[in-house]
């Protein structure tokens, strides 16, 4: 192989000697820079209509001098870049030499001009082995994509043809001019917004000048004159010592609207080439968990990017190399999916179910190997702990600790095998048994693994319940006038999914502590005595402060949103507290404050503010708040971020508006942090079977309920069902491109029948269950059996707003599956959408 790539290299050299490299054939000129303006954009949009792109592509050159701009498409060009990146063989190994390719400065700058394809529309690069590895990048507007040339001069209408050349690599399709294009416009008017901002600052932000002289003395007042000129370009004017000028101003502009102006057009840029603004700006009412979402609408642009790089190395360079005799044949090159940091907590969970090397666990930590002899540290043993006395489960289990769920070692641990019973539990339940007797029961039996239905069931019914009530009582008693909207049916469904999680989380942290007690006990009495105190504080002391503070919650957020909808009649807001004994020291402080509505300091102090926090915000008109001094009020609540209760209730998430985030508990109060990480994969392997559901088939066969049928026009139906009501009585948005994408080309055969079933299901649904079947636990599957068929609604609340039908579907009955394994239920239609969390069975 080594013999053919230096035969292969030979050949190349002697070729290269006899043509010259494209390369060096252009006439590269510096982009024409000049002040652009709309009108020049468009003129030259339509050339470049026309296949002439020199003068747009100066235009696209000239506005990435604009330091948001070019900051947005490097940060495109950084996520593939950084990416780790391998190469294999049909083997599955790696190839040194690739490897050494990759690791040098030529490689980067091609992974770089490949992704300026989407950037630009048209990217190219001629690809040399004569003297190593080396890329030269073509300038996008010396490519021709209609003539499939390489033009010498920007201005030439043919050049070099490129197809068939194995050097040259040239990406694109005529009249796709990349996201620069969108882009343009806005950077344009935001250059000249500054300029029209800096003369504003000119004429208006500077003192005017006053120069008085004698009149008698004509020569004094050329001397005044000359000087002002002189001493700067602030306005100035020359008068007469006897003269009476009266100044009036004719306004108190402050320029705010060209600083609104230049932030818009960031926005709009920001958007075009990212597709959101928060991971590089951060607007004013902006919290945690929005800018989380907008993270993840960059993560997605950035996976989309790295599997365009990936085809285009495989599908285009891999040819390349294999033709100069690299060793590639059967190989790929592949970007591996980043894997999830460990904390020493899940590493010690993963030792029971695999083997890990102590040598990596003292490289990742940089901690030395011990010497032969050397005491070890060790984490002290059950015995040792129960020398501790008994005050070691009550400090295991403490409220003001959440963390120590995040350090139960065995969160993903079976059934236990030893402890306090083997076998069938020695006490037979009565009808009345309470929950922590069932439990003990069951953990005894080895019939909870890891979930336990009732306790979900349990868990999140009361405090689905107490949000419901609380979030209509408070907009009922302020309004009576008021009716549910869409935005309203939205957050709230919102505000329930992030009960369901936390629900799901906790039980699977009383389960495990449940477990851990089970395993830890000498015998069943023990085990039953320590099962009354863990279910005692997750279901008693936590749980009633859990509720308390979803009702205050939801209460809050109904006020935010009522209060939001009357801000021109409101324009200001108080803070008040209870106002009695049990209020904290701290909120006191921030009693009494008056702040604009728009205030961003809103976003955080907006109660609750703790558990159980009783604060709430009261509206005030505009000449309640006359005789304000807001700097003074501003300052109150800055000196109280200061505080050690605002540090202590950041750090348990309590820093941000619930009535903006749609969530009663943020993630770092949830009993697992990063639900969707930690949890999703546990959870999504819970099937109806584990709720005591029959199973698909035998449901199939009792149902009696015939299947509706549509016949009519579809667009006809869609007028009349752009909101239907789900079981709730809530309205559920079918919005107009999802209506579309699923009544046309490849779906419109299967989908369109079933339009009518679609308001049936979301009505009367047989199961509701909340999984990741696009998402990360955020799907509502909507399942009906009818006779024959089961059709499937799958719904979302997108950043506790809207409220949607994402698809619509008949679950496939008879799949063409070979293997009937527990792996293969993912991809199994009848086991897919019966999984994640029941939320409702009729």
């Amino acid at each position: 192989m080594a013999n053919k790539r230096r035969k292969a290299e030979k050949t190349n050299r002697a070729s290269a000697a006899k043509e010259q490299l494209v390369i060096h054939q252009l006439v590269v000129k510096a982009p024409q820079r000049k002040v652009y303006d709309v009108g020049n954009w468009r003129t030259a949009l339509m050339a470049a209509d026309n296949g002439r792109t020199k003068q747009l592509y100066d235009l696209l050159d000239d506005i990435m001098i604009d330091g948001v701009l070019s900051d947005a498409v490097q940060k495109r060009v950084d996520a593939v870049t950084n990416s780790e990146l391998t190469f294999q063989n049909e083997d599955g190994e790696e190839v040194e030499e690739i490897t050494a390719l990759m690791d040098t400065v030529a490689w980067e700058d091609l992974l770089t001009e490949i992704l300026k394809k989407k950037i630009y529309g048209r990217s190219g690069v001629e690809i040399t082995f004569n003297d190593g590895f080396k890329v030269e990048p073509i300038p996008a507007k010396h490519i021709n994509l209609r003539n499939r040339t390489i033009l010498r001069m920007d201005t030439d209408e043919t050049g070099i043809p490129y197809e068939g050349d194995s050097q040259l690599l040239i990406l694109g399709k005529d009249r796709d001019f990349g996201l620069l294009l969108k882009a343009a416009p806005y950077a344009i008017y935001k250059r000249g917004g500054f300029g029209d901002w800096s003369q504003w600052v000119e004429l208006f932000g500077m003192p005017q000048r006053v120069g008085k002289y004698n009149t008698y003395d004509p020569e004094s007042r050329r001397l005044l004159e000359e000087a002002f000129e002189k001493a700067g370009s602030a306005p100035y004017v020359v008068i007469p010592k006897e003269a009476d000028v009266e100044t009036k101003e004719s306004g108190a502009g402050s320029g705010t609207s060209y600083n609104e102006f230049r932030q818009a057009n960031n926005e709009e840029m920001l958007i075009t080439i990212l597709g959101q603004t928060m991971t590089t700006v951060q607007g004013e009412k902006g919290a945690r968990s929005l800018g989380e979402i907008h993270k993840e609408v960059e993560e997605g642009k950035n996976r989309s990017d790295l599997r365009y790089v990936q085809r285009v190395l495989n599908q285009k360079v891999l040819p390349m190399l294999e033709a100069r005799g690299y060793p590639v044949a059967g190989g790929k090159f592949i970007f591996p999916k980043a894997a999830e940091q460990l904390t020493v907590a899940e590493v010690v969970q993963l030792s029971d179910i695999m083997e890990i090397p102590q040598s990596y666990l003292h490289e990742k930590y940089s901690i030395p190997m011990p010497k032969d002899g050397e005491p070890v540290a060790r984490h002290a043993t059950s015995q040792a702990q129960a020398e501790m006395g008994e005050n070691t489960e009550e400090e295991m289990i403490n409220h003001t600790d959440r963390n120590f769920l995040t350090r139960l070692w065995d969160f993903f641990v079976h059934a236990p095998k030893i402890g306090a019973y083997n076998g069938n539990a020695p006490i037979r339940l009565k009808d009345d048994a309470t929950m922590a007797e069932k439990l003990a029961a069951r953990i005894a039996n080895g019939e909870v693994k890891k979930f336990d239905a009732e306790l979900f069931s349990f868990i999140s019914t009361d405090l689905i319940k107490g949000i419901r009530n609380a979030y209509r009582r408070s907009i009922s008693n302020a309004d009576e006038r008021f009716a549910y909207g869409l935005k309203d049916d939205a957050f709230i469904t919102a505000m329930e999914m992030n009960l369901f999680h936390f629900s799901a989380g906790k039980t699977l942290a009383e389960i495990q502590a449940l477990n851990k007690a089970f395993r830890e006990s000498g015998n069943f009495q023990e085990f039953t005595g320590k099962a009354e105190r863990i279910c005692g504080k997750f279901n008693k002391v936590w749980q009633k402060t859990e509720y308390d503070t979803a009702v205050l919650t939801a209460e809050s957020a109904a006020n935010y949103h009522r209060l939001m909808g009357k801000t021109k009649l409101f324009p200001y807001w108080k803070y008040v507290t209870a106002g009695d004994e049990k209020v904290r020291k701290e909120h006191q402080q921030l009693d009494g404050v008056i702040l604009h509505s728009s205030n961003p300091r809103w976003n955080k102090i907006w109660p609750p503010n703790g558990w159980r926090c009783r604060c709430r915000v009261v509206p005030l008109m505009k000449h309640e708040a006359k005789e304000v001094d807001f700097s003074a009020m501003e300052s109150m609540v800055d000196d109280y971020f200061k505080t050690k209760e605002w540090k202590m209730n950041e750090a348990q998430g309590w820093d941000s508006n619930r009535g903006i985030t749609a969530e009663v508990f943020s993630k770092d109060q949830q009993y697992v942090r990063k639900f969707a990480d930690k949890a999703a994969a546990l959870l999504g392997d819970l099937h109806y079977n584990d709720y005591g559901l029959d199973s698909f088939k035998k449901l199939l066969e009792a149902a009696t309920t015939e299947v509706p049928t549509f016949t009519g026009d579809p667009d006809e139906w869609h007028q009349t069902h752009q909101a239907m009501e789900d079981y709730q009585g809530r309205k559920v948005q079918l919005l107009e491109d999802v209506f579309e994408r699923h009544t046309s080309k490849k779906y419109e055969k299967a989908r369109i029948p079933l339009l009518e079933c679609i308001p049936d299901v979301l009505k009367n649904p047989d199961e509701i269950w909340l999984n990741n079947y696009q998402k990360k636990f955020k799907n509502l599957n909507f399942i009906k059996f009818y006779k024959g068929k089961a059709i499937n609604v799958i719904c979302e609340v997108k950043e506790g707003i809207v409220y949607q039908v994402l698809t619509w579907f008949e679950i496939e009955q008879h799949p063409n599956i070979k293997e009937r394994s527990r792996r293969n239920r993912q991809i199994d239609p009848v086991w897919r959408y019966r999984r994640g969390l029941l939320i409702h069975k009729s």
